[in-house]
């Protein structure tokens, strides 16, 4: 069996703690890809690295950004435009109320107070059972129907129950989505593809250990993974050099705002301290003048009368 030059070779290795969810997916892609371009003949490699190859799925779970949630905007916003409409029927009553105090209202009132009120304090579910119960009022009441019927309301009823379509379909896409999330925590899935991607590491430094495949021949040239090794090694000081530059300056943004909000905190005291010195320097100036006022010399008059006695004695 022929010698390997280095046999205590070792695959550099980059701390799963430093590493952020799209950087772990892109480092375990990479290094998959640099396994599968080499012809190592290598059959505990293979196996390893098809096990790598398997956690596809969880390296595009580990590139979804979440971020807000869109499609709940979505849902309070055609919820908001619903509550709108539902306004615009009971003013519409109101007005048609007040125009004829002589009308009979009150089968659409007894609908209106008990479907429609107090909506805003609903949850989802409540509202959408409270809405659902005042069309099936209208579908299978017929005395409700024909009142608003007679007066001019189903148009109104009908943009309502339009608004109402709008807004279950956006809720039904929000929980499909929602299911489809991945239930398995974020940093669980990081620390599993982690250490695939070590165990494919730890394969390849032991097959190149011991010279696989072992029971050669006299003479057979053992496989030698240095090139492998290298080049892997190359690709984790690749991210780590990466990861450094990120962490410094993410230092370095924070130092600055700490800095900024330092001086804005100093800006503040100057701006605070000058309406005291102000008003210190204007209180003198009105004892000046009461003093004054009352034939009382000042300070500075005093000064002046006693030197000219002085001059006189003399």
């Amino acid at each position: 069996m022929s010698t390997i030059k280095n046999k205590t070779l070792e695959i550099n290795r980059v701390p799963l703690s430093r590493m952020l969810k799209s950087e772990m997916a892109d480092y375990a892609e990479r290094a998959t890809a640099i396994v599968s371009n080499y012809d190592h003949g290598s059959d505990l490699i293979n196996d390893v690295h098809k096990l790598l190859e398997n956690q596809a799925p969880k390296i595009e779970l580990l590139r979804i950004r979440y971020g807000i949630d869109t499609q709940r905007l979505r849902v309070n916003s055609l919820k908001a435009k619903m509550m709108l409409k539902i306004s615009a029927l009971k003013v519409k009553v109101g007005i048609i109320k007040k125009d004829n105090l002589k009308l009979d209202m009150h089968v659409i009132e007894n609908a209106i107070d008990n479907h429609l009120r107090h909506l805003n304090s609903k949850n989802d579910k409540e509202l959408t059972q409270k809405i659902a119960g005042f069309f099936d009022l209208l579908d299978k009441n017929e005395e409700v129907f024909t009142q608003f019927s007679e007066f001019d309301l189903l148009q109104e009823v009908d943009i309502i129950k339009l608004a109402f379509t709008d807004m279950n379909i956006a809720y039904e896409k929000r929980v499909n989505l929602l299911s489809k999330r991945s239930k398995e925590p974020t940093r669980e899935i990081m620390k599993n593809l982690h250490d695939a991607v070590n165990s494919l590491f730890k394969t390849i430094e032991v097959s190149h250990l011991v010279g696989y495949p072992t029971g050669l021949e006299e003479g057979d040239a053992a496989s030698d993974f240095t090139d492998l090794i290298n080049e892997l090694s190359q690709l984790s000081d690749m991210y780590k050099r990466s990861i450094a530059i990120r962490i410094a300056n993410n230092q370095r943004k924070l130092e600055k705002e700490k800095e900024s909000e330092k001086g804005e905190e100093e800006t503040e005291g100057i701006e605070d301290s000058e309406p005291m010195a102000t008003a210190m320097r204007y209180g003198f100036d009105e004892d000046a003048d009461e003093f004054a006022d009352k034939g009382i010399a000042s300070v500075d008059e005093t000064d002046e009368e006693m030197g000219d006695d002085e001059e006189h004695y003399e």
